[in-house]
């Protein structure tokens, strides 16, 4: 028969083995906790020391780097032929180097790796594969080179004034980084070459330490067998002489040479007892709950359960990082006996601590990468992001003091091209340049901005008058009469700037930008190289010129353009010798729309070359219309824009365009403006002599309102000069003009060249110009241009025998 057991013992055994198993594994759980927490604690002191350890070296490179840039800038090496002065100049700064950054050894070499220089001490045996990398990569090397000793290697890439290389080393002493990374984590470091000898045994060489004696003591209590690896990667902790020593691996040099390593030696004596300590209670405030609870099962559970629901409760809020509202809520009243969930609470106080420092620091790296995002990363000017906050500050301003502030927005003129013919690596050069120019005008309560791509800003504060601003924009644009000189040569820039200007406190931002944005818009649509202060016009005018954007994007899609021919006369024959290609709009709605309004936005809207390869391609079709009446010497000339020019398969498309047609390049005539031929020189000879080689001729349209050059076209192959029409119009009343075009036909015809006179209004015009031997004319007076529908006709009545009217020459 079953022996008897009351239901009150069932219980009591029952939750006694219930509770022993779960004391068992509470206790478990805290202890694997604690060693967890412990490893953590120690990962977390490794990555600070090699965080510190990263942070130092990177410092003590970037702070001698800055002291090497700055003697080469006061030697001023980039104004010298070569670097023997500055080699010289290299034994005055050798102990000034030692004394502040333990320079052991400085040395000069040339763009071939051949010696310059050198200091007493040896060159480094590895020092020619990092100055043979920092003459490929061009930019400053470091390499960490251990013999004896372990020494960093800093090269430095510098240019004379003719563009030659020389790499400049230095070889510093690690000693000092070691040392502060010594005082500021308060442990000892080491550099050792992790090694084995021939038995498999691991071996550790010293190379530097803070206190040898220790490393020796510890080497010798060093296990006989141990997992490299998992030192490595976990730590190893050591006992000498009842001290605990945790040993922190980290790679010298990581992605590289492993056998170097950086060794942090930390003193865990105190941890490792409290530890022990720690699990000494555990274990005995587990025992002590067993036994109470014997007595007290019925207290405990509706304690437990009490404490459970109070956490569980208190909880949420660390997910909403209400840190001290949980602290206060979580907190357990002591009970007699700790227990378990004593424990539990305190690791979760621990935890809402860890918590909250880790949140802290969270959100100062975030602040840190927002500091890093405020500035721009070529210039070093502020970005967009510092724009919008400091003029925001500068607008708040005003409600304590009152004035102005004003905004300068800018846009390189032609930026694109330059880019396009040049490389991007002379626009960043340029960009650059025009960085260092806006700030050496600023005041220093201004903030000059790189808004993005070549756009550029000035916050201008504690404005008494809104006229300073546009002050400080007269200084800008003539800052920019100064060519950049760049490697690849003379570059002449000019730069659109927009003005706007508020005295409300509570103007917004945003709203001050887009008013500077739309002026300087208005100063590029007025021909670009001006200022413009924004006006309540504007906006409308912005929205009318979009509109016709949009509509101009149509006509190109439904095929609206058409071409008017203008004749061109000799003067000594009176012949018809060619025709001037017009671009003509007929909008459905707007009717004719004059050129002057839709071709600048053409410009602007970067449509000009496709529109232009349709130019030609009809007037090529007009030009076999031409032929097949019997003009066989006819020229068309074609005007280019200046994006089309400086497009690279220009030569190629023409060429194309010309065989689909069976025509001769010589029947076309290409006409250039002034500011198109010297933006670019180099890249504007090159496709021009390609053209050239063609069969295609050259004239300079609208000469002598730009800035050509004598000896531009000397070197250019052009044939024809065209007087701008200004120019002709006003000979007849203004001396001065009467001057220039009497003065230019003189000049031309000197250099060999045609000259062609625009704007022919009048007989008077007519005979002035043959007076003075003018080669060819075009203006009302002798034809308006033709539209294609009358192009056939007008020949074939008027100009069948290719004389010009008697009654429209003297």
């Amino acid at each position: 028969m079953p022996r008897y057991l009351s239901l009150s013992w069932k219980i009591l055994l029952l939750m006694l083995s219930m509770l022993l198993l779960m004391l068992l594994w509470f206790t478990g759980l805290s202890l694997l906790h604690m060693n967890e927490q412990f490893s953590r604690q120690q990962a977390q002191r490794k990555a600070q020391g090699q965080q510190y350890f990263e942070f130092y070296s990177q410092s003590s490179t970037q702070q001698l780097l800055t002291w090497l840039q700055t003697q080469a800038e006061l030697q001023q090496l980039h104004l010298a032929d070569d670097f023997k002065q500055f080699a010289a100049g290299l034994a005055t700064q050798l102990e000034p180097l030692q004394q502040n950054f333990a320079v052991r050894q400085l040395s000069l070499f040339g763009a071939q790796q051949q010696l310059l220089y050198r200091s007493n001490a040896a060159i480094p045996g590895n020092s020619d594969d990092i100055v043979a990398r920092t003459l490929a990569e061009q930019s400053p090397q470091t390499l960490v080179s251990c013999d004896t000793q372990c020494d960093k290697l800093l090269t430095l890439p510098l240019l004379n004034r003719n563009g030659e290389v020389a790499i400049l080393l230095a070889t510093t002493d690690m000693t000092e980084v070691l040392f502060n990374l010594h005082k500021a984590l308060g442990v000892e470091v080491a550099i050792l070459r992790d090694s084995t000898d021939n038995n498999g045994r691991q071996r550790f060489t010293l190379l530097q330490a803070s206190d040898h004696q220790l490393l020796q003591q510890l080497y010798q209590v060093l296990p006989a067998q141990f997992d490299m690896a998992q030192a490595r990667r976990d730590g190893l902790v050591l006992t000498l002489q009842q001290h605990s020593y945790y040993l922190h691996f980290i790679a010298l040099a990581p992605g590289g040479d492993d056998s170097h390593l950086l060794l942090m030696l930390e003193d865990v004596s105190a941890a490792v007892t409290e530890n022990q300590r720690y699990q000494r209670r555990i274990i005995a405030v587990a025992a002590g709950c067993f036994l109470a609870l014997l007595l007290l099962i019925t207290l405990v559970t509706r304690r437990v359960s009490r404490r459970i629901l109070q956490l569980a409760n208190a909880l949420p809020l660390l997910a909403q990082r209400r840190y001290a509202a949980f602290r206060q809520q979580s907190t357990l009243q002591q009970g007699l006996l700790q227990d378990e969930l004593t424990t539990f609470a305190d690791s979760v106080l621990t935890l809402s601590h860890e918590l909250e420092t880790l949140d802290q620091q969270l959100q100062e790296n975030t602040s840190s990468l927002q500091q890093m995002a405020m500035f721009d990363q070529l210039t070093g000017l502020a970005n967009r992001n510092m724009l919008q906050y400091q003029l925001s500050l500068a607008l708040a301003g005003l409600q304590h003091q009152p004035g102005y502030v004003g905004l300068l927005f800018m846009d390189l003129d032609n930026f694109k091209n330059i880019n396009n013919s040049r490389s991007h690596a002379v626009g960043d050069l340029l960009l650059i340049e025009t960085a260092q120019r806006l700030k050496s005008l600023a005041r220093p309560t201004d903030v000059v901005c790189r808004f993005g791509g070549d756009e550029f800003a000035i916050v201008l504060t504690h404005l008494s008058t809104a006229e300073q601003a546009e002050q400080l924009a007269a200084k800008v644009l003539a800052l920019f009469d100064t060519a950049f000189t760049p490697e690849q040569g003379v570059v002449s820039l000019s730069v659109s700037i927009g003005v706007a200007c508020s005295a409300d406190a509570g103007f917004a931002a945003e709203e001050l930008i887009r008013r500077a944005d739309l002026a300087m818009y208005q100063a590029k649509h007025n021909g670009r190289n001006c200022c413009f202060v924004f006006a309540e016009q504007m906006s409308s005018d912005l929205a009318a010129r979009m509109q016709l954007e949009a509509e101009l994007r149509d006509a190109i899609v439904q095929q609206q353009f058409s071409l008017s021919l203008q004749p061109q006369v000799n003067l000594n024959t009176g012949r018809l010798c060619g025709f001037e290609a017009l671009l003509r709009w007929q909008h459905p709605q707007r009717g004719m729309v004059p050129p002057d309004e839709f071709i600048t936005v053409l410009e602007q809207a970067q449509l000009m070359p496709e529109v232009g390869y349709w130019v030609f391609e009809r007037s090529c079709q007009h030009c076999v219309t031409l032929i097949q009446q019997g003009l066989s010497q006819i020229v068309i000339a074609v005007n280019l824009s200046a994006d089309q020019f400086l497009d690279r398969s220009l030569p190629e498309n023409f060429a194309a365009i010309l065989q689909k047609y069976a025509l001769s390049a010589a029947h076309f005539e290409l006409e250039l403006t002034e500011s198109t031929l010297v933006s670019n020189i180099s890249d504007t000879l090159d496709v021009m002599h390609r053209l050239k080689a063609q069969g295609f001729t050259f004239a300079i349209d609208d000469f002598g309102t730009g800035y050509s050059s004598l000896n531009y076209l000397k070197r250019m192959p052009v044939s024809t000069i065209k007087i701008d029409r200004s120019f002709v119009m006003g000979m007849l009343d203004n001396p001065a003009d009467y001057q220039i075009v009497v003065s230019t036909i003189a000049m031309v015809h000197k250099l060999g060249l045609k000259v062609v006179a625009e704007g022919v209004e009048s007989l008077a015009h007519l005979q002035l110009l043959q007076q003075h031997s003018c080669d060819f004319a075009q203006g009302y007076y002798l034809s308006r241009p033709l539209p294609e529908a009358q192009l056939s006709e007008f020949v074939a009545n008027q100009v069948s025998e290719q004389q010009w009217p008697a009654s429209l020459l003297p």
